[in-house]
């Protein structure tokens, strides 16, 4: 799914998971970024974000930032929030309704082994991903994510 060899900021990473989340395709994505017109992306969650760090970034580099965006990336550091931010817009997880949230782990996530795929490919590893239970036959598993500094 992801050869995570591309590392995004946290904040590179949560701009293209709400657009992704706003309905935005990959391949549209980087047609808008190549226009270098930030307009498109103002109707996103009605202008909460600032996408100026993706325009910057595919500016200084573009092959690493498509790449990103095709093929998958790695957080250079991610944060409790922003691991909560990111369950969030890429799979509209939220606590407490889909997990439990302490201060410095999340519990009972069940995820599907894609999505835990995606996620232990593209947090980075001050975190800890913990399989808490798996049901037989089940492409689902339970896990923790916890604090790993």
């Amino acid at each position: 799914m992801s050869n995570a060899s591309v590392k995004l900021s946290q904040r590179e990473a949560m701009l293209l998971e709400a657009a992704r989340a706003h309905g935005f395709v990959d391949e549209e994505i980087i047609h808008k970024l190549r226009k270098g017109n930030p307009e498109p992306f103002l109707e996103i969650e009605e202008e909460k974000y600032d996408f100026t760090p993706l325009f910057s970034l595919y500016e200084e580099d573009f092959e690493r930032l498509e790449e990103a965006i095709r093929e998958g990336y790695t957080i250079k550091y991610t944060t409790f929030n922003g691991i909560k931010f990111l369950l969030n817009k890429r799979y509209g997880l939220e606590t407490p309704r889909d997990y439990e949230s302490g201060e410095d782990y999340l519990d009972s996530l069940k995820l599907t082994d894609q999505m835990l795929e995606w996620l232990r490919a593209t947090i980075s590893s001050n975190w800890r991903i913990v399989e808490l239970e798996r049901k037989a036959k089940s492409e689902e598993a339970v896990i923790r994510i916890e604090w790993n500094g």
